[in-house]
């Protein structure tokens, strides 16, 4: 925008040029930006800043070049940036559309907003599971009121994060698989990489397996070969595990190989938001 902004264009072929490549740069921003750590709803505010910019630039390119010829090298750079974010914008589109079969299940929190921190199907918008041992997994958060997951932007406290102590419910019926409900809640920005899934729960569905980790010690409330109905408590989220802050970590897996979760008929990607009344 600042480019977009201080540049005197010297023709019309240049202004749209820029127009483009800085809209598909925005557009970048909005799509796959973690916007949860200051405000959901800040992403709305770029977009119409941008817009103000974009007309801006109009209006001065109109005024002082009513009759410029239309050949300018200058569009080399932006024309770059325009391909590259064009691709990323078009990655982070498809990240909304898993291919293969996908696992349908119900959403496992109930009342809230709630914001996929990082999820999809590619390395855009899932990055740090696409190099993980399942790359289809999903970091859910809550958001407060003002769209923020947490009481300032790197709180402390795990009590400031919305989503530490949220009741956790089954998303499928099934049996427990496997339980672990031993490892302390850590302070926030300090993972503990020796056990990355933390407490955590493997529930066996007829479709295959699904793990939810981070889990709050001494929440758990459910023991391996237990049946379990949809909809029924399981357990608290916390802060165990290879995490910075509280997150819901959730995967499914078929015959040992990753598979897509859907959530109500939905497919989730980053800044993806689920309200639940």
């Amino acid at each position: 925008m600042v480019w977009l902004f201080s540049l005197r264009h010297r023709s019309w072929l240049n202004w749209a040029v820029w127009v483009l490549a800085c809209g598909s740069i925005i557009a970048f921003a909005f799509m796959t930006g973690s916007w949860a750590f200051t405000s959901y709803y800040l992403r709305y505010v770029l977009l119409g800043l941008f817009t103000v910019v974009a007309v801006f630039s109009y209006y001065r390119t109109k005024r002082s070049n009513l009759h410029a010829r239309t050949r300018d090298s200058r569009i080399i750079v932006p024309s770059a940036f325009l391909l590259l974010f064009v691709v990323l914008d078009a990655l982070a589109i498809a990240s909304y559309y898993p291919s293969g079969k996908t696992f349908d299940v119900a959403f496992p929190f109930r009342s809230g907003t709630y914001y996929v921190l990082q999820g999809g199907v590619n390395i855009v918008t899932n990055p740090f599971h696409a190099l993980g041992d399942n790359k289809l997994a999903i970091d859910i958060v809550k958001l407060n009121a003002l769209g923020n997951r947490a009481d300032g932007i790197a709180p402390r406290a795990l009590s400031a994060y919305r989503i530490f102590g949220e009741k956790l419910y089954s998303p499928c019926q099934g049996s427990i698989f496997e339980v672990r409900d031993s490892l302390p809640d850590n302070p926030p920005g300090n993972p503990d990489i020796e056990h990355p899934e933390g407490n955590y729960i493997v529930l066996k569905c007829a479709k295959g397996k699904i793990l939810m980790a981070h889990l709050r010690r001494g929440s758990i409330r459910v023991a391996p070969g237990d049946v379990v109905t949809m909809g029924q408590p399981l357990a608290e989220i916390g802060n165990s595990g290879n995490t910075l802050e509280p997150h819901l970590h959730i995967d499914a897996t078929k015959d040992g190989m990753a598979i897509g979760l859907t959530f109500d008929g939905q497919s989730l990607s980053i800044n993806s938001l689920i309200k639940r009344t």
